[in-house]
C-alpha cells in the first residue's frame, strides 16, 4: 500500500497486529488484509481482504469460479471521496489514444506511459495495431456500484477504464451477458470464445499498475482498474513462492 498510495498518505502508524493510515484528519486501520475506518472495526468479519491472487502470466484456462467478495470501500472513500462531487473533484479530462474520458488524476500518468507503450509496439504488432484502431469508446467515471452488490465501483472514483471495440466479434465479453445464455456453464467457456485484448495491451496497463477485468472468474475483459497494490502483492507472492 505504501508502494502504490504513499504520497496520498499523511502518515501511518505501526502497531503490533496492525497499521493505521492517516489521511486528512481519518483514520484507515488495516487489519488482516482489510481497510477499515473506526465505524466498521465492530462488524470487521463482513469484509474481505483487498488483496487478492491475480495472475501475472496470460491465462489459457478460464480461473475458477469463486464467490463475489464484500469489501470495505472506507479506504477508498477516504481518499477519494465519499460522493460523487468530492470524486469528481480529484478528477481530470484526458486522451487516451484519441479518445477523451474523466479520470482521478491518479490515472493520468499511468495511462500516458501505457499509450507510448501501445503506440510504439503497435509499429511492429498488427494485433496491437488493429486493437487501437478498433477503440471505439472509451469511458471511465460513472457513479454506480458494483452490479449485483452494495460496493462502489471502480469507475465511482474515477479509477476503473472501460475500453470498448467497434466489435465483439461474435465472442463472450461479460460475465452477466454470458449468464443469461448460459446461466450453468458461463464460468466455463473456453479463452478462444472469449473477446479480450492483446496480450501486449494487457501487459502494457499491468506494467503501470492496472488489473485486467478479463483475469477473473467473472470476467470482464474490456475493463481495466487501476489496482498497484494487487500488483505488487502478486510479484511479493512470486518472489517468495507462496
Amino acid at each position: 500500500l505504501l508502494q502504490a498510495y504513499a504520497s496520498l498518505f499523511d502518515s501511518v502508524t505501526f502497531a503490533a497486529h496492525e497499521a493505521v493510515f492517516h489521511v486528512g484528519g481519518q483514520d484507515i486501520y488495516f487489519q488482516d488484509g482489510r481497510m477499515l475506518g473506526a465505524a466498521n472495526l465492530d462488524d470487521r468479519e463482513e469484509f474481505e481482504s483487498i488483496f487478492y491472487t491475480y495472475p501475472l502470466d496470460w491465462l489459457t484456462e478460464p480461473p475458477p469460479l469463486k464467490d463475489e467478495p464484500a469489501y470495505s470501500r472506507d479506504f477508498l472513500d477516504c481518499l477519494f471521496g465519499q460522493t460523487e462531487a468530492e470524486s469528481r473533484g480529484q478528477g481530470r479530462s484526458v486522451t487516451f489514444l484519441d479518445h477523451r474520458m474523466f479520470v482521478n488524476s491518479l490515472l493520468v500518468e499511468p495511462l500516458q506511459r501505457v499509450e507510448r507503450e501501445l503506440r510504439e509496439t503497435a509499429l511492429s504488432d498488427a494485433a496491437v495495431a488493429k486493437w487501437i484502431h478498433d477503440l471505439d469508446i472509451t469511458y471511465s467515471f460513472i457513479q454506480r456500484n458494483i452490479a449485483g452488490t452494495r460496493t462502489r465501483s471502480y469507475h465511482a472514483y474515477g479509477l476503473a477504464v472501460d475500453l470498448v471495440p467497434l466489435s465483439y466479434e461474435g465472442k463472450h465479453m461479460y460475465w452477466r451477458w454470458s449468464r443469461v445464455h448460459n446461466r450453468d456453464g458461463w464460468s466455463r467457456i473456453p479463452m478462444s470464445r472469449r473477446w479480450m485484448p492483446p496480450q501486449k495491451v494487457v501487459e502494457s496497463f499491468e506494467g503501470q499498475g492496472f488489473v485486467w477485468g478479463g483475469k477473473w472468474s467473472r470476467f470482464d475483459n474490456i475493463h481495466f482498474e487501476f489496482r498497484p497494490e494487487i500488483i505488487f502483492y502478486n510479484q511479493m507472492l512470486g518472489e517468495t513462492g507462496t
